[in-house]
């Protein structure tokens, strides 16, 4: 029942935070215009680059809460020790990194953008932004591992829908209102610090202990951090090798194709969103089952089936209505000329990786980070291999498939679930 109820919270809350950047785009891109809205797609890019230490350390960080966390005093105090260690380490990673960012900012935007135009004040002020917005939203992150592991699924789902509904249906009225890139700036990193705030607040609810009540633990943390760093070494490569394709193109096309490429990305890494419910709902449940190998592949086909059913459904609708529902949206032939055969190759990568993550929910159970490690490592040198030249080659296309090679060889590395073990025959 937690299960089903964790899963129908995790789609209500996840569907906004899909919908809601998907349907203010065009608005955001008709009054920014192509070139500005491409510095948003470069801001994405950054932050989610900024973001990749958390790749690793919140999926591990859930499987440590679920295993931690229970209904005695001692399995919740020591849950809170863990999160009152970890936040520290968010918060004061997060200010140095946007402070870093801060200082590299006129480099950047001088030597890596090429701005087709676009005042170089503008490319700086839109890495300040990027700074901020990333410092504001990333010690989020260790809030919701403990909302996940901790089975609050529902709040934490409550509180991204909310949030994310805020920033952007406020976004669209603001840029209404005053259409500047300092305007969208201001707004969502305002937005994005309110939710961080309001996932801290819960977090602690959640664990019934005061913050005032637990005290700086080293053990407590020193006996996480090698599963931790682990995990973020291996995941950090996976993350890495996801925004490779945006970095090329950041540096090897305009700003404005650039715009074009990060519309039919939105869309394609939205879709993807629509699988993170099914593997959030099912990691903590999975954690609980790794010494049962029978239970955990019925829960592994279960999850593969579920996924099997989404992608099938995402294939019919998008081959019978997809160019026309891109019409509607995007009111701009042009545009959706440009970003139409993009996005079909990005969703068969998608659709790819949705898959390969019944393999990942198997890894992280049994803690197989060197697994993980290798993967993402083979998936790196391939980005770094072929991206460019089919960049040079195809230009946005051929990033395009760029993604979908990359996928292509995570979805078979990943396919190893499927082997029985010798000790689930015996049983």
């Amino acid at each position: 029942m937690l299960l089903r109820r964790n899963i129908l919270a995790n789609y209500l809350g996840t569907g906004a935070v899909v919908l809601a950047p998907i349907l203010a785009l065009p608005w955001y891109l008709s009054e920014l215009g192509p070139k500005q809205f491409g510095l948003i797609g470069f801001m994405a890019m950054l932050q989610a680059i900024l973001g990749l230490l958390d790749a690793g350390m919140s999926q591990a960080l859930v499987r440590e809460v679920a295993v931690r966390f229970d209904t005695t005093d001692k399995g919740r105090y020591r849950t809170a020790s863990l999160l009152y260690g970890f936040e520290r380490v968010y918060w004061a990673f997060a200010f140095c990194a946007g402070f870093v960012v801060v200082l590299l900012a006129d480099t950047i935007a001088t030597h890596w953008l090429n701005l087709d135009g676009l005042p170089v004040t503008t490319g700086r002020e839109a890495i300040y932004g990027a700074a901020a917005i990333f410092a504001a939203q990333f010690p989020g992150s260790i809030y919701r591992s403990l909302l996940v592991g901790g089975q609050a699924q529902v709040a934490l789902n409550g509180i991204m829908a909310g949030g994310t509904l805020l920033r952007h249906v406020g976004g669209v009225a603001v840029v209404f209102v005053w259409p500047t890139l300092s305007a969208y700036l201001v707004w969502h990193a305002t937005i994005a610090l309110l939710e961080t705030l309001t996932r801290g607040r819960w977090a602690w609810i959640v664990l019934h202990v005061k913050r005032a009540q637990v005290k700086w633990d080293a053990n407590e943390l020193r006996s996480v951090w090698r599963l931790v760093a682990g995990m973020s070494g291996a995941t950090l490569l996976g993350a890495l090798t996801v925004q490779m394709d945006r970095i090329v193109l950041s540096r090897m096309v305009s700003i404005e194709q650039f715009g074009y490429y990060t519309v039919a990305a939105t869309v394609a890494l939205g879709s993807l969103q629509l699988i993170n419910p099914l593997t959030q709902a099912v990691l903590p449940r999975a954690i609980q089952m790794r010494n049962n190998p029978i239970a955990l592949r019925r829960l592994s086909v279960k999850l593969a089936g579920l996924i099997a059913l989404m992608v099938g459904l995402g294939v019919i609708i998008f081959t019978t209505v997809g160019k026309w529902l891109l019409g509607v949206w995007l009111r701009n032939p042009e545009a959706v000329a440009v970003i139409y055969p993009m996005l079909a190759v990005l969703l068969a990568g998608v659709a790819l990786n949705a898959f390969y993550n019944v393999g990942y929910v198997n890894w992280l159970a049994h803690q197989k980070v060197r697994r993980v490690f290798q993967v993402n490592a083979y998936a790196l040198a391939l980005a770094v291999a072929l991206i460019p030249p089919l960049v040079s080659w195809h230009g946005t296309i051929g990033a395009a498939f760029g993604w979908l090679m990359i996928n292509l060889i995570g979805f078979v590395l990943s396919l190893g679930w499927l082997k029985r073990k010798p000790n689930e025959r015996s049983l």
